[in-house]
């Protein structure tokens, strides 16, 4: 109860909900369904560094009583048309991706690095020390300080000059533990230049979680399809785009939210249907079903989220650009949430995007996280008579 008078000073900038544009550059495949047929995500081409980039400028602020809980600082800004994966954190997702579990020398495995790395490519290097790295690295504390060159410098740096063990010189000198890597010229150290640390996990280092992703050398090269935990892949359950309304449509009191498969996304990772507003606009795709009136997709609607926002996130986080977030779904799991971002009665289509919310595991507390209110990252459109994917239902 104490974080309470918290919730208020956790502030990010309103995202403005538009349009994404009418197509997105992503990989896709054909999926067909007797007479239907959509470009459904081709997962196995997919990745952090190939995604369409964010629409829309947007900050996180934490304040540093916060930062003391989460034990790191989540807060960031970015400017629109920025690649996702210099926006996103590796502690965002790490639910939806297990992106921690990896390490360079498994990532390399999956997205092989051309060049060769040095400590300063390993962005989450800097602010690691002496006695972080001894904790993450099994074996490293038992060598001496010629044999870890970094360790070496920094701590020569500083008038620590050893023949020991490094774990005997950390415990004897406690200030010098803790300095910074960052003061260094990374640059000039190998990857290999500590020993084990290619080896070991990602989670295992201090403040992984504030690392972003295109900070971490090949991860922003790796498929979704084979992240720890793999993007929910295939089709799912798919309907029909049969028919897309416009801005001219507003919500209706008696069509409640049993008519929605679009909605807010609650603790647990699932997704709340919830109904437009009475008399407020409400812009939507109605949807078929492939075995036609008795589907239960049927009449469905997914509202624009042009048009609706819905109560999101949870925790201290939920504060978060009002509380709010675009009504939509979850369609291939917890990482993004899809939303309609616009429909043009015109030419039958729907566009679609991508948006991203931030996370946190504060120690003996439950996750908190932002509503979905970062975005949009274009996605595939769907013109009517088509089919849309709507996945698992969650």
């Amino acid at each position: 109860m104490k974080f309470k008078k918290y919730l208020l000073t956790v502030t990010a900038l309103m995202t403005l909900v538009l349009p994404a544009p009418s197509r997105a550059d992503t990989p896709t495949i054909i999926y067909s369904q007797g007479k239907y047929q959509t470009q459904a995500p081709d997962w196995s081409r997919i990745t952090w560094d190939n995604l369409p980039p964010v629409q829309q400028p947007g900050y996180l602020s934490i304040p540093q009583n916060l930062i003391s809980v989460f034990g790191y600082d989540p807060s960031r800004s970015w400017k629109a048309l920025q690649k996702v994966s210099s926006v996103v954190m590796l502690g965002d997702s790490d639910d939806a991706f297990k992106m921690s579990s990896f390490s360079l020398k498994s990532i390399s495995a999956l997205a092989p690095q051309t060049k060769k790395l040095t400590l300063k490519d390993f962005g989450l290097m800097q602010w690691q020390t002496p006695a972080s790295l001894v904790k993450a690295i099994p074996g490293l504390g038992n060598l001496s300080l010629r044999q870890v060159p970094p360790l070496e410098a920094l701590l020569s740096k500083n008038g620590v000059f050893n023949g020991r063990k490094i774990s005997q010189i950390l415990r004897s000198n406690p200030q010098a533990a803790n300095l910074p890597l960052g003061k260094l010229d990374l640059s000039k150290y190998a990857i290999e230049s500590v020993p084990g640390l290619t080896k070991t996990p990602l989670n295992k280092f201090k403040s992984w979680q504030q690392s972003y992703i295109n900070q971490v050398p090949g991860l922003n090269q790796v498929p979704f399809s084979k992240m720890p935990k793999p993007i929910a892949e295939g089709i799912g359950v798919v309907g029909v785009a049969s028919t897309v309304f416009g801005s001219s449509e507003h919500g209706d009191s008696t069509v409640g939210s049993d008519y929605f498969i679009s909605g807010r996304v609650v603790r647990g990772d699932t997704t709340t249907p919830v109904a437009c507003s009475s008399l407020k606009e409400c812009s939507y795709m109605e949807l078929g079903d492939i075995a036609g009136s008795g589907g239960g997709l049927y009449g469905k609607r997914w509202a624009s989220g042009s048009s609706q926002q819905v109560k999101g996130g949870y925790g201290f986080l939920a504060a978060v650009n009002g509380g709010k977030e675009p009504t939509g779904r979850l369609v291939y799991g917890s990482g993004f949430k899809v939303v309609l971002t616009g429909v043009n009665e015109s030419t039958g289509t729907a566009d679609f995007g991508l948006f991203f919310r931030i996370c946190a595991h504060p120690p003996f507390m439950q996750k908190t996280c932002t509503p979905y209110a970062f975005g949009p990252i274009p996605w595939i459109p769907v013109n009517e008579n088509n089919l849309v994917v709507v996945g698992t239902g969650r």
